[in-house]
C-alpha cells in the first residue's frame, strides 16, 4: 500500500514539521507559556570528529524564563510509541544539545505528535509534555 511505503512515511514526517512550524503560537499556547516571550529555531550539531555523535532537534524554544522546550515532532497514524531505542537517542540528544550550546537554563524534552505519545509513562521523565495536532488548530487567546 503506497502510505506504508518509506517515501510516504518520509513526506508526511516533513509536511506534519512543516505545519507546526506554521502553529507556533498554537504551540506554546498548548504547553501554558504563550505569554512568555520565546526565540524559536531548529538545532542541529554536527560532528566534528570520528566517534562523535550528532544530534537534530525539529523545534527549539528559549523562553526568557531560563527553560528550553526541545520538542521532538512526530507524524504516526497511531499514537507514537517510544521504543527503547528511541527513548536511548532522545536522551542522548538532550545531553549533546546541553554539551554543545552549554546552556544552563532548564531543558523540558516535549513531543508534539498527531495522537500522542501511547507509552511515555513507560519512560517515567524522558517527556516533561505532550502536544497532539488538535492543539494546532486551536485559536490563540
Amino acid at each position: 500500500m503506497f502510505s506504508t511505503g518509506a517515501s510516504w512515511k518520509s513526506w508526511s514526517g516533513i509536511a506534519f514539521e512543516s505545519v507546526c512550524m506554521k502553529h507556533i503560537e498554537q504551540i506554546k499556547q498548548a504547553m501554558g507559556i504563550s505569554n512568555v516571550y520565546a526565540e524559536v529555531s531548529v538545532w542541529r550539531y554536527r560532528p566534528k570528529t570520528a566517534g562523535e555523535q550528532g544530534a537534530q532537534i525539529d523545534l527549539v524554544i528559549d523562553r526568557a524564563d531560563r527553560c528550553i522546550n526541545l520538542c521532538e515532532m512526530k507524524f504516526s497514524a497511531d499514537a507514537f510509541e517510544i521504543t527503547k531505542s528511541y527513548a536511548k537517542e532522545l536522551v542522548a540528544k538532550l545531553k549533546i544539545f546541553q554539551a554543545q550550546t552549554k546552556t544552563k537554563k532548564t531543558l523540558f524534552a516535549t513531543m508534539v505528535t498527531t495522537y500522542g505519545v501511547k507509552n511515555s509513562a513507560s519512560y517515567p521523565g524522558l517527556i516533561q509534555q505532550e502536544i497532539t495536532m488538535d492543539a494546532l488548530f486551536e485559536n490563540v487567546s
